[in-house]
């Protein structure tokens, strides 16, 4: 789906000459950079694609260029969410459940609550959403 919507994006901006992305609706913080709130704007140079299926950092208003600055790498951890953490070495691989302490994406560090063991961990977010402790 993700893929159609890429090729979307660069038809509507092969049309429309390349241009930036600009909010036609409301985003609020937190909500995703769509092709249904986005169209784009001429002259501009940097990848489009590459703000889809990004998170807004806080409001952006209709009208609004969506930029990097504005916009973050979508969070796979939320704070309280209950996630799977794993210690893997060689061969052995240790899972258990724990609560996110905070918010994380992909490849971002995360502490975590055991819940079995009540001990705070740190760990890296891998991309089904687990943690990965060392």
């Amino acid at each position: 789906m993700l893929t159609s919507a890429l090729a979307s994006l660069t038809a509507l901006a092969s049309v429309s000459g390349a241009g930036a992305l600009v909010a036609t609706d409301v985003i609020r913080a937190g909500d995703m950079v769509t092709l249904s709130n986005v169209s784009t704007e001429e002259s501009f140079e940097t990848d489009d694609e590459a703000m889809l299926g990004r998170e807004a950092r806080r409001t952006i208003y209709a009208g609004q260029e969506i930029t990097f600055d504005n916009t973050r790498a979508p969070r796979l951890v939320r704070r309280n969410q209950v996630v799977t953490v794993k210690y893997i070495n060689g061969p052995l691989e240790i899972s258990t459940t724990g609560r996110a302490m905070g918010e994380a994406a992909l490849h971002e560090p995360v502490s975590v609550l055991n819940l079995q063991s009540r001990q705070l961990v740190h760990g890296i977010v891998q991309e089904s959403g687990w943690v990965l402790v060392q």
